[in-house]
């Protein structure tokens, strides 16, 4: 009984995380426009930032856990907006990407059209 108990859960847990995977490095992460909730420029004392509000995915929202991912290479407002722009058609023509991050700060986007 055990035994099935325990198939049935490593059989869950290997089909329930498609697009971020147990051998992704632990620095890197899978996005989609699913999980991507807004894209926001701020402003900031040392410069802009772009932020991405990221929703881990659940069956029921109330449960639902929210994170705050940025990038902070920016130099003025108009190569946010650019970047924002950008991101946002990127996840919006259905594509995922990933990000490398340190922290809450990323430091690089991987725009790639062939990452599952």
């Amino acid at each position: 009984m055990l035994w099935l108990v325990l198939s049935f859960l490593y059989g869950v847990s290997i089909y329930s995380d498609v697009t971020n995977p147990w051998e992704l490095p632990i620095d890197e992460r899978i996005l989609n426009r699913k999980d991507v909730s807004h894209i926001v420029l701020e402003t900031r004392p040392g410069g802009f930032r772009v932020t991405l509000l990221i929703n881990e995915r659940f069956p029921y929202n109330y449960k639902s856990k929210s994170a705050a991912f940025y990038y902070s290479n920016i130099k003025d407002s108009k190569e946010g907006l650019e970047l924002a722009e950008k991101l946002d058609r990127y996840l919006k023509s259905g594509f995922n990407m990933k990000i490398r991050f340190n922290g809450s700060e990323i430091y690089e986007f991987i725009l790639d059209e062939s990452i599952q």
